[in-house]
C-alpha cells in the first residue's frame, strides 16, 4: 500500500501526476486540513492526517525548546549564555522559533510514523529534504517545493509609519511628558480597536483590554504608547488615526515610545553598547555551535541563529530605554503580552533600574502558549514577571502548576473587560438592531492561526455550515491582528457558496456578543467572553485538541468539519440544544472570578500594593 502525505497545497502538475502514477486502490492519501478538497482525487481513499501526531509533533517540539535553554554548552546552560547583561534573548525568541519549527515538526514525526509500514511514501512539502534525513528511509520521497511567493517591499505603509514616527517624536519634545510623582508605569503597545469607555459607555478607539484600567487609574499612573512598525514587505496597511495623537483624553500622562527610541539612537553610547552585546552574542553561538547536539537541537539552534537580526533590533531598542528608566524610577511597569520580545526588551530595561514587573493576562494560557511555560532553572533566574494578574483560579493554577510560577506571583483580579457586561446586557435589543432584523444572528470570532492550513479550513467549514441556513445573519468578528484580511475571508466565502457574510473590524465585539443568538470560534479567548455573557459556543476543532478545555468544561459543543457544525448551529438557534446554566456559573467561577464590575479596581489595588511590596 502506497501512502501519499500532503503538507502544502499541491501544484496542478502535482495532482494529476498522482492521478496518473498511482493505483486508487492500492495507494491513501493524507493532508492537512484546508490544502486540498478530497473530491480532486475520485477513487482514493483521502484522509485527514492523523489529530494524535499532530499533537504529538506539538509536544514533542515544546519540550524540546523548553529543554534546549537549559541544557549545557562549555560550562553554562543555552539561556545563561544568551543572557546578556540582563536581556534574556533566548526567552525573547523561543516563542517564535516554536512557530517557525511547528510545521518542519509536524512533517518529522508523520514521517516517522509512516516509515514503519510497508509500501512506498511520498511526502510533498515546503522544506528542504536535508531537514528530515534523521526520518527518511530507502521508501521515503520528499517532494519538495517553495510555495513563497516574493514579496514587494511595502513602501506605502513604510512612508506612512515614518510620518507617523516623526510626528510622535516632534510631540514628544514639544509635549514632555514629566515623570515627577508617576509611581506606575503602563505599556501600552495593542492594536486599537472600538469599545466603550467604563464610566461613560461613550464607544471609542482603545486598547480594548487596558482600556478600563485607563479610565480608572489616576496621575499616580503612567501610560507608556508605543505602536506596532509595519512589516517592511506585503500588503498590510498602516493608516495615520487621530488617536495616536491626542493620548485620547490622557496627554498629559502618556509618553510615546517612539520618542524614547529616538532620543537613544541620537546617544553615541547606545551604538557602542551594542557593538559589546552583539560581540558577547557571537561568541554564545560559536560556544554552542560547537557542542553537540541532536538533529533536532540543531534545527531549534538554526532557527535562532535565523532571528539574529531581530537581535539586533530588540538589543538596540531595550539600551534605548535603559537610559530612559536609568533616570526616571517607577515601583513598578505592568503590560499584557509581557513575554513578547517587543515588550519584552521594555520591561527588562525597566527591571535592571529597579522596576517591579507587573503581566496582565489578555488571552487563553495553556499548552499551545509556550510563552508561559518556563523551567525550574527559569524561575530560578527569575526569568518571569514578578507578578502575574490572572482572570481566574484556572489560569493560576496553569501557571503554577504547568508554567513553573512561584505561586505567590499569581494573584486573582478577574477579567477587566468584563467589568462592562452587566451594562451592554441591559442594552442588547439596542446592539441587535444594529447588526441584522433576521431571526438570527451568529458569530464566528476569526483568528490568525499560525497554521494557515487550517486557518483557511476553519472559515470554509463555518461558510458552508450557513450557506444553507435560513433566517440567519452570519457576521465574521475579525481579530485585532487581521484588519487587512477582510478580503481574504471574502474570497473563502465565494469558494464556499456563501453570499451573504458580513465581516468586520471596527466594532465594539462585547456590543456583537451582547446582541448573538450563537458564537463559534476555534481556540479564541472570546469563547470564554461568549460563556461571561450566556451565550451558546460550539468550537469548530479539526484536530479535536479541545486547547483550552472549552468542551472538557461542558461549555461549549465541539465540531470537526462543517457537516456537524451545520447540526448543532440550526439545533442552537432553533432553541432545542441550550447550554447548561450550572456550567456556565462554574467556568465563570474558575475561569473569571466573579462578573461584579470590580475587577478593574482589583487590578489597581494589585498593581499599587506590588509597588508597596504588599501582596493579597
Amino acid at each position: 500500500m502506497e501512502t501519499i502525505l500532503i503538507f502544502r497545497k499541491p501544484g496542478l502538475d502535482e495532482i494529476e501526476e498522482i492521478r496518473k502514477l498511482h493505483i486508487p486502490d492500492t495507494c491513501r492519501i493524507f493532508y492537512l486540513p484546508g490544502l486540498i478538497e478530497p473530491e480532486i482525487f475520485p477513487g482514493f481513499e483521502v484522509l485527514p492526517m492523523p489529530g494524535q501526531l499532530i499533537r504529538d509533533a506539538d509536544r514533542g517540539l515544546l519540550s524540546g525548546i523548553l529543554e534546549f535553554g537549559d541544557r549545557h554548552a562549555g560550562e553554562a546552560s543555552i539561556s545563561k549564555l544568551l543572557n546578556l547583561d540582563g536581556l534574556p534573548l533566548w526567552h525573547y525568541q523561543r516563542f517564535r522559533i516554536y512557530f517557525r519549527l511547528q510545521p518542519v515538526f509536524r512533517i518529522r514525526k508523520v514521517l516517522k510514523h509512516f516509515s514503519q509500514t510497508a509500501g512506498a511514501v511520498f511526502a510533498y512539502c515546503s522544506f528542504a529534504p536535508g531537514m528530515f534525513n534523521d526520518c527518511l528511509t530507502p521508501g521515503i520521497t520528499i517532494r519538495a517545493r517553495n510555495e513563497g511567493v516574493k514579496q514587494k517591499k511595502n513602501y506605502f505603509a513604510l512612508i506612512n509609519y515614518a510620518v507617523f514616527f516623526i510626528l510622535r517624536v516632534l510631540i514628544g519634545f514639544l509635549r514632555p511628558v514629566g515623570s515627577e510623582g508617576r509611581r506606575h508605569l503602563v505599556v501600552d503597545r495593542a492594536f486599537r480597536q472600538y469599545c466603550r469607555h467604563l464610566l461613560t459607555m461613550q464607544p471609542k478607539l482603545d486598547n480594548y483590554i487596558l482600556s478600563p484600567l485607563f479610565d480608572l487609574s489616576d496621575n499616580e499612573f503612567l501610560i507608556l504608547s508605543e505602536v506596532e512598525p509595519p512589516k517592511t514587505s506585503g500588503n498590510a496597511h498602516f493608516r495615520l488615526q487621530k488617536e495616536y495623537f491626542n493620548g485620547q483624553g490622557r496627554g498629559n500622562r502618556t509618553l510615546y515610545g517612539e520618542y524614547i527610541l529616538f532620543r537613544g539612537l541620537l546617544s553615541p553610547r547606545l551604538y557602542i553598547r551594542r557593538k559589546q552585546l552583539m560581540d558577547l552574542l557571537e561568541k554564545a553561538l560559536k560556544i554552542i555551535g560547537l557542542s553537540k547536539m541532536s538533529d533536532e537541537e540543531k534545527l531549534i539552534y538554526e532557527a535562532f541563529l535565523g532571528l539574529n537580526r531581530t537581535n539586533a533590533f530588540f538589543i538596540t531598542k531595550h539600551l534605548a530605554y535603559h537610559y530612559y528608566f536609568r533616570n526616571r524610577r517607577f515601583a513598578t511597569v505592568a503590560s499584557i503580552d509581557e513575554n513578547s520580545p517587543a515588550t519584552r526588551c521594555i520591561l527588562d530595561a525597566a527591571r535592571a533600574h529597579g522596576s517591579r514587573i507587573i503581566g496582565i493576562q489578555h488571552g487563553n494560557i495553556g499548552d499551545a502558549q509556550p510563552a508561559y511555560l518556563y523551567t525550574n532553572t527559569d524561575r530560578m533566574n527569575k526569568i518571569m514577571a514578578d507578578l502575574t494578574l490572572v482572570w481566574g483560579s484556572h489560569w493560576k493554577n496553569v501557571l503554577v502548576t504547568r508554567g513553573n510560577f512561584s505561586h505567590d506571583a499569581v494573584v486573582i483580579t478577574g477579567q477587566m473587560r468584563t467589568d462592562l457586561i452587566p451594562k451592554l446586557l441591559e442594552r442588547s435589543a439596542e446592539f441587535r438592531a444594529k447588526f441584522t432584523m433576521r431571526s438570527h444572528l451568529a458569530v464566528f470570532a476569526s483568528q490568525p492561526m499560525p497554521d494557515k492550513a487550517l486557518r483557511w479550513q476553519a472559515a470554509y467549514d463555518v461558510f458552508t455550515a450557513f450557506r444553507d441556513l435560513e433566517e440567519v445573519e452570519l457576521v465574521v468578528k475579525l481579530h485585532p491582528a487581521e484588519r487587512e484580511s477582510v478580503g481574504y475571508y471574502s474570497e473563502i466565502a465565494r469558494k464556499a457558496g456563501l453570499n451573504q457574510v458580513r465581516i468586520l473590524y471596527d466594532v465594539d465585539l462585547y456590543e456583537l456578543i451582547a446582541a448573538c443568538d450563537l458564537l463559534i470560534t476555534c481556540y479564541s479567548t472570546v469563547g470564554g467572553e461568549a460563556v461571561y455573557f450566556g451565550k451558546p459556543l460550539i468550537i469548530l476543532d479539526h484536530h479535536g485538541d479541545d486547547l483550552l478545555g472549552y468542551h472538557a468544561e461542558g461549555v461549549a459543543w465541539q465540531v470537526k468539519d462543517a457537516g456537524r457544525l451545520k447540526i448543532i448551529s440550526d439545533e442552537v438557534l432553533q432553541g432545542r440544544m441550550k447550554p447548561d446554566p450550572e456550567k456556565y456559573r462554574d467556568f465563570i467561577e474558575r475561569y473569571a472570578f466573579t462578573i461584579d464590575g470590580a475587577a478593574t479596581q482589583r487590578s489597581l489595588s494589585a498593581i499599587r500594593a506590588a509597588g508597596d511590596d504588599i501582596f493579597h
